[in-house]
């Protein structure tokens, strides 16, 4: 056993002296610091293992973005999307590429730890582009060390929590008229990186909203309620605008091309639905072929002949981005958003599988952000780096004094309608 420490160990050393001499200044610089004993010792052997997987699984996010190499993860940002991070992130182009392919990567991570961890593991989230994963088990903090995140020691595993949502999910509320028991309580959603499930009233309803959670098997320290001024909307328009139109009516965004046409909102139309994109002819650009809402947010829209329905989104600063894949975001990480109203606009996601009590019905299974919206952007792409995110839902607030947001995930509707994504 000693030799085979003592093999990895010299092995290590050398690979580290070979990445550390050949690589950027800023991972020299980082790594000659870090001093290797010359004699092995069962302790020493531990720590140089632990700081030769994290140092690996930096390299495996940074070497590609500095060398330059064509992966999926670290493609070349559009300018656009670099203008629009650095407007509402305050990250420069180095910052901003080094942020995204660091929370593409973390996606592998996550799922390799929420397996590894089980029952104990606590969620997990992105702070300006640094993984943190939650455990509940503190013999178990080593091994998300290991895997090159923070480990964070919590007290309620995310299944409970989770559970418990979907518990309140099945609530059917008390008052006479959905839309009056609906109207107080406009949101809720697990916390990950504050272990909580929060929910969301307007003033007047955090007592129905506590009930609710106590309801659910969850005690004080595993819930919070929080007061909002009003309860989110969905964001359908009418009025004109570079968008399509529904039955020469109401105005949506735009989601993602699929081979056969594109994704967008459900609330946007219903089965059997027309659309015509804004051209000086009105021209028919395809037909609602599946619709959910409420319950989900989602529609197909089956393409007509004659057109082409391409990977890119509008950037609307007169150029379209890009769009190489689907690989969702974790909690924490950074995302932008297209729509016809209001063009791009960049934020962070705030939760996973929220639910949302639109005045229409109740939502599940929606990504939470501080994105701003506003009516006809309903339906637009959300992406991070060139990885399709959603379609914009609903939300509340603008884009004058900010707002939140919520998406349909876009992997959920290509999985409901069997659709592949047109990439560009």
């Amino acid at each position: 056993m000693q030799g085979q420490r003592w093999k990895k160990y010299k092995t290590g050393r050398e690979l580290l002296f070979k990445l550390t001499t050949s690589a950027p200044n800023s991972l020299a610089t980082v790594f000659a610091s870090s001093s290797l004993p010359a004699r092995l010792s069962c302790a020493s052997f531990k720590t140089f293992n632990m700081q030769l997987n994290a140092f690996l699984a930096a390299l495996a996010v940074f070497l590609p973005i500095v060398y330059g190499a064509p992966t999926a993860t670290a493609n070349t940002l559009h300018p656009d999307i670099l203008a629009a991070m650095k407007r509402d992130l305050g990250l420069d182009s180095a910052e901003a590429h080094a942020r995204v392919a660091r929370e593409i990567a973390s996606a592998d991570i996550i799922e390799a730890l929420k397996s590894s961890t089980g029952a104990a593991f606590g969620g997990a989230w992105l702070k300006d582009g640094e993984l943190s994963v939650a455990v509940t088990d503190a013999a178990l903090t080593a091994s998300v060390t290991d895997a090159g995140a923070t480990a964070v020691l919590v007290d309620t595993p995310v299944e409970k929590l989770e559970a418990a949502k979907a518990a309140i999910d099945a609530m059917e509320f008390t008052s006479r008229k959905r839309e009056e028991a609906a109207s107080g309580i406009a949101a809720y959603y697990v916390d990950v990186a504050a272990n909580k499930l929060v929910l969301e009233a307007v003033a007047g309803s955090e007592a129905q909203a506590a009930e609710m959670a106590k309801k659910a098997g969850l005690t004080e320290v595993d819930y919070e309620v929080k007061t909002v001024e009003s309860v989110p909307t969905v964001l359908a328009t009418v009025r004109g605008g570079d968008a399509y139109f529904i039955n020469r009516g109401g105005r949506c965004s735009v989601g993602f091309s699929v081979t056969t046409g594109f994704v967008t909102a459900g609330h946007c139309g219903t089965a059997g639905s027309t659309t015509q994109y804004l051209t000086s002819s009105g021209a028919n650009i395809g037909t609602f072929s599946g619709s959910s809402f409420p319950g989900n947010d989602y529609a197909f829209v089956r393409g007509t002949s004659g057109n082409t329905y391409a990977g890119r989104i509008n950037n609307y600063a007169g150029s379209t981005l890009p769009v190489s894949g689907s690989t969702a975001t974790a909690v924490g990480g950074s995302v932008c958003r297209s729509g016809s109203t209001t063009g791009v606009f960049c934020g962070t996601i705030r939760s996973l599988g929220a639910t949302v009590n639109y005045a229409e019905g109740r939502v599940t299974g929606l990504t939470q952000t501080n994105v701003c919206a506003e009516p006809g952007d309903s339906g637009g792409s959300w992406y991070t780096g060139a990885q399709a995110q959603g379609v914009t839902s609903g939300g509340s607030g603008n884009c004058r004094s900010g707002g939140v947001t919520y998406f349909q995930p876009v992997n959920e509707i290509l999985s409901a309608y069997g659709l592949t994504l047109t990439r560009g």
